[in-house]
């Protein structure tokens, strides 16, 4: 069942990113999953041997590539899960707009391949702070990108700027949720910076189903997607079903 999802990778200059990667939001109970999030952060968040368990289960079906935001309990348990499956997970990881440049400096320990900037950083539009952290991250080694939270506006002045990142995270799904604009208006906006595209929230916090959320994002042509999962079933459930849908969506 793993293989694909294993196998499957976009290469960005001398990097490869798997088209699956591990989301982390319900991990540090983020805002999206209203009343579930406090459970989430009950679950994960005070206990990172929770999220170690579903790291090795999301490995197992083939899973070998993680979204990081850098909560210091979710560090910690990549590094345990790492220790335990004797292996260096492929790591793109956000930096936040708390504190960039320390978060830059976890991420470079954890040697993650590509590095991102928040979306609270890249919404501000502030263009020579947006350019020094690009440069800061490309010089640490890794592929450079942004996150941005409103696609739709931050797409469009994006073009109107000299800023060349090499990636873009954003969230993109069939409901339009977490959204500025229609999936269709922001993907026309997208593909005309042409960069590549990690989807996230495309399971509309859990308000489509996997196979919905994925067929529609891999339809629509965007080739790398992050999920998060809070349970093993539900592992088990979204990555087998990404796995199949893998073989269609080259």
């Amino acid at each position: 069942m793993a293989s694909l999802t294993a196998q499957a990778q976009i290469q960005i200059q001398k990097a490869k990113i798997p088209r699956i990667l591990l989301g982390t939001s319900p991990f540090i109970g983020a805002g999206q999953f209203g009343p579930r999030a406090y459970t989430y952060y009950s679950q994960f968040y005070e206990h990172p041997e929770n999220i170690v368990k579903i790291i090795s289960k999301s490995f197992d079906l083939g899973i070998r590539g993680i979204h990081l935001l850098p909560y210091p309990p979710v560090v910690e348990a990549v590094k345990s899960a790492e220790r335990d499956l004797k292996l260096e997970l492929n790591i793109v990881g956000t930096i936040r707009f708390e504190d960039p440049h320390g978060d830059l400096q976890v991420l470079q320990n954890l040697r993650a391949t590509a590095i991102l900037i928040h979306g609270e950083i890249t919404d501000s539009h502030r263009e020579r702070e947006i350019n020094e952290l690009l440069n800061q991250i490309r010089q640490a080694g890794s592929i450079a990108g942004v996150v941005t939270h409103t696609p739709f506006s931050t797409l469009q002045w994006l073009q109107k700027t000299k800023l060349d990142p090499d990636i873009i995270m954003l969230p993109f799904n069939k409901r339009g949720m977490f959204m500025d604009s229609a999936p269709d208006r922001v993907l026309e906006v997208a593909q005309r910076l042409g960069k590549t595209l990690i989807g996230k929230k495309v399971l509309a916090a859990g308000g489509l189903t996997p196979r919905e959320g994925l067929e529609f994002v891999f339809q629509k042509g965007i080739k790398i997607v992050a999920v998060g999962v809070a349970s093993e079933t539900e592992a088990n459930e979204t990555f087998s079903i990404a796995n199949e849908l893998l073989s269609l969506y080259r």
